[in-house]
């Protein structure tokens, strides 16, 4: 990983210290819910603005798809929950107030199964219905927070070097000092809570003791650099020892347990999204070299070459795959992405089509939806408009953090001579690159085209007055 993108990392586990740690200027004690939703919403959108979130569609669905199954066994909540994907090889999960929940690649890597990664978003889910973060402000020292920020800026500003990255250590321990000591009984708490939730969501709960073992072995062996998810998450062996006392009178039901059979290649697309390409080609090519019949080290190689910018390369790779797996839909998905990359609409809109229509595809939402999106780009580019919008606005519906559609469905909207539905969705597409100048060029473009008491006018609406606010 390049200097830059490893001191970014590092900056993660500074923001939560300093978010735990911080306290309002009011001599109040605990946040409401309501300050603790606003806080929330405010730090997420400094560390998507600082560090940056993945909006890989495969990927980020699949971490909502267990999320939000494991949110649902939480009752009632003050807080909607939000999921977002770093892409660091850090092994990592925090979170932040008001239900916002980060996990990075290096903990999609790490962890071997679904039930681990289950385990860690469970965890992670109790510490927000657990309050935890309100608690500690409450009981937290006062920290200048303001000195805080100009630390954080002047480190962002610095690029990572030397000098920056020895004021981000200072800044860490100090919050660390105040943040530690408060954390042993709430993971305990948070243990305990998350444990049914896993059990009723179909998962087994001994994904929580596997991935703790694990990480316990890379404190031991990567000592003192212990990872950022442990150093936030202290007494393992005690935590451990607690789950299996726990385990040993807690009823569970005998399985089968809720599984995604094919986690590997999430694996392999995490790897291949982290990774510079030439190491993800090395590493995949080995694991090819190792097993040449096992198409999953394929599958990571057609990613890291395609990343690359090898298309040519991918497509040998593919073909390849597909001589070995006639029937892999990943393999065959993957080629129809290739087949449209290189301008082949016919060979990419017959694969994804076969892909569309496999009766397992809907159990897999972000199978189906990476196959959608890229078989309505192919209508799109073959002039099949009406084709191409239904698919862009599932995807929409099902996967609004995807910025790439907001873009073509302007597109298509524009070329179907709907102006402000295009100018709407190009707002939103702006908007979500970071873009307010545009985005507010667009929105109001938007309203003068837009149907009075529409919802996008009302939307449109609303954000030009967020906007204008902020600027006052």
């Amino acid at each position: 990983m390049e200097p830059c993108k490893t001191f970014h990392l590092k900056l993660i586990s500074f923001l939560l210290l300093l978010f735990l740690s911080i306290s309002f200027a009011r001599e109040s004690c605990a946040l409401t819910t309501e300050e603790e939703r606003k806080l929330g919403k405010q730090y997420a959108l400094e560390i998507e603005a600082k560090i940056g979130t993945l909006k890989d569609l495969t990927l980020q669905t699949f971490v909502e798809k267990v999320g939000y199954s494991l949110v649902d066994q939480v009752g009632p909540t003050p807080f909607e929950f939000k999921f977002y994907l770093i892409n660091a090889t850090d092994p990592n999960a925090f979170a932040i107030p008001g239900g916002h929940i980060f996990i990075t690649t290096g903990l999609l890597i790490l962890a071997e199964n679904e039930q681990e990664l289950a385990a860690v978003l469970s965890h992670e889910i109790s510490h927000v219905t657990g309050r935890h973060v309100s608690q500690l402000i409450e009981r937290s020292k006062r920290i200048n927070i303001a000195s805080m920020v100009a630390v954080l800026a002047a480190m962002l500003a610095g690029g990572g070097g030397a000098g920056s990255q020895a004021a981000a250590t200072m800044a860490m321990a100090t919050a660390e000092a105040l943040a530690l000591k408060y954390t042993r009984e709430m993971e305990v708490d948070a243990d305990q809570n998350s444990l049914p939730h896993l059990i009723k969501a179909g998962y087994d709960p001994n994904g929580m003791i596997t991935f703790l073992n694990k990480i316990m072995r890379m404190s031991l062996a990567l000592a003192p650099q212990t990872p950022s998810y442990l150093s936030t998450h202290p007494a393992l062996h005690d935590r451990i020892s607690l789950l299996e006392n726990l385990m040993k009178i807690t009823q569970k039901p005998p399985g089968p347990f809720k599984t995604f059979s094919d986690y590997k290649r999430i694996r392999a697309r995490a790897f291949a999204e982290e990774r510079e390409p030439h190491v993800a080609v090395t590493h995949f090519q080995s694991l090819v070299d190792q097993a040449p019949q096992d198409v999953n080290g394929y599958y990571g190689l057609s990613l890291a070459y395609r990343k690359m910018g090898r298309l040519d390369k991918s497509m040998e790779v593919l073909q390849h795959a597909h001589s070995i797996a006639p029937h892999d839909l990943d393999i065959r998905r993957e080629r129809g992405i290739i087949y449209f990359l290189s301008g082949r609409l016919d060979q990419a809109m017959e694969d994804l089509e076969t892909v569309r229509s496999r009766p397992s595809i809907g159990a897999d939402q972000h199978h189906d939806l990476l196959t959608l999106y890229y078989l309505g780009r192919t209508y799109q580019e073959k002039g099949e408009l009406s084709k191409a919008l239904p698919l862009f606005l599932t995807i929409y519906k099902e996967a609004s953090f995807f910025i790439d559609v907001h873009r073509d469905l302007g597109s298509v909207y524009g070329r179907k001579g709907e102006k402000g539905l295009s100018h709407f969705y190009f707002g939103k597409y702006f908007k979500l690159r970071g873009d307010p100048k545009n985005a507010l060029l667009h929105f109001r473009t938007a309203i003068e085209w837009l149907e009075r008491g529409s919802p996008e006018r009302e939307e449109a609406q609303q954000e030009i007055k967020e906007h204008t606010s902020k600027k006052s």
